[in-house]
């Protein structure tokens, strides 16, 4: 990392610890602050599919029963046990709930190679989504659970500052997104990221060094786990309730992918990146060009076609990422020769 890529991040972290004070000069600062908030626990979800697919190579289509698992455990947590119970007792729980559920399905398909593993992913999303329905007393089968789940943020002041509501709720996601950055981070640098990423470029090579692969593949899903109760957690307590077409679709899962393939897949970074631009876009700058184009109706359905298409162009043109361009972009800006 030169000087200018160093620049770079620092100046976007400002940007993220500060965006309450400067969103408030532009226009709609409380669909903006609400965009933002959301795209911090995406962003969570998106790394943590990255560390495991992007790094290892096995595309997982079944992350959201991960965060589906993580939200529905605190769900049940706070509306069976007890109606007031802190974030500091449903996340530690529901991360160990969903590493547990990870670890049923990364123990028998990670042994496998190629296609299957994808495909028992998505089998998961699918068996996860029925059993709902026939644990519906614990679970509110279709119609998820509604009652007594609070959401996080009051007015508060801080440092003289004065936050509303909305901007706490913010920091609330913002916080457990930047320590989960550095986590992975940490992870991928260290000798075991080396290892998952030797297994993406050849497996075979890993194995013929006479490291078990198997395990590795299946500490990644492990490790990935952990981000997706992260922000299951805090999407369930976001939204005040938890419920199928919110958690476990397999929509869910492809999004995640599609934020990874935006900002750069196998980097962290990248999917951060990804993630804010797939959901502050969707959010808030389209539905904005909606008011300045009024001829063109800017819903849900033509939001996700802009998007989407946008997903497609850079598999085409640029598979490392956009994010990826950007910061080699960067490192040329600040002397290196690549």
């Amino acid at each position: 990392m030169n000087t200018v890529q160093f620049a770079f991040i620092a100046a976007s972290v400002l940007a993220l610890l500060t965006a309450p004070f400067w969103s408030a000069m532009l226009p709609s600062h409380l669909a903006l602050m609400q965009a933002l908030t959301i795209a911090c626990i995406w962003a969570i979800f998106a790394m943590g599919w990255d560390i495991q697919s992007g790094y290892t190579g096995y595309i997982s289509f079944g992350h959201s029963v991960l965060s589906g698992a993580a939200g529905y455990t605190t769900a049940m947590l706070i509306y069976n046990v007890d109606p007031n119970m802190s974030l500091w007792i449903t996340i530690p729980l529901s991360i160990i709930v969903t590493v547990l559920i990870g670890l049923v399905i990364a123990l028998p398909s990670l042994r496998l190679r190629g296609p299957y593993f994808s495909l028992i992913t998505f089998a998961a999303v699918l068996v996860f989504y029925r059993m709902l329905r026939p644990l519906s007393e614990y679970t509110g089968g279709e119609t998820g659970i509604s009652r007594n789940i609070y959401t996080y943020g009051s007015d508060t002041t801080i440092l003289g500052f004065e936050l509303f509501y909305y901007e706490v709720r913010y920091y609330i996601a913002l916080v457990p997104m930047l320590l989960v950055a550095l986590g992975l981070l940490y992870i991928s640098r260290s000798n075991n990221g080396m290892v998952f990423k030797a297994i993406r470029e050849n497996e075979s090579a890993v194995e013929a060094a006479g490291l078990d692969a198997t395990k590795f593949k299946i500490w990644s899903f492990a490790v990935s786990s952990v981000p997706m109760g992260i922000g299951g957690v805090l999407l369930v307590h976001r939204f005040g309730s938890v419920d199928p077409e919110l958690f476990v679709i397999v929509d869910n899962s492809i999004e995640m992918i599609a934020m990874a393939v935006l900002g750069g897949i196998g980097s962290i970074l990248g999917p951060i990146a990804g993630a804010f631009f797939f959901i502050v876009a969707n959010d808030y700058l389209l539905p904005g060009f909606g008011n300045v184009l009024p001829i063109i109706d800017f819903g849900t359905t033509t939001r996700y076609a802009v998007l989407w298409t946008l997903v497609l162009l850079v598999l085409v043109f640029a598979r490392d990422g956009l994010g990826r361009k950007l910061w080699n972009w960067l490192g040329r800006l600040g002397g290196d020769d690549r």
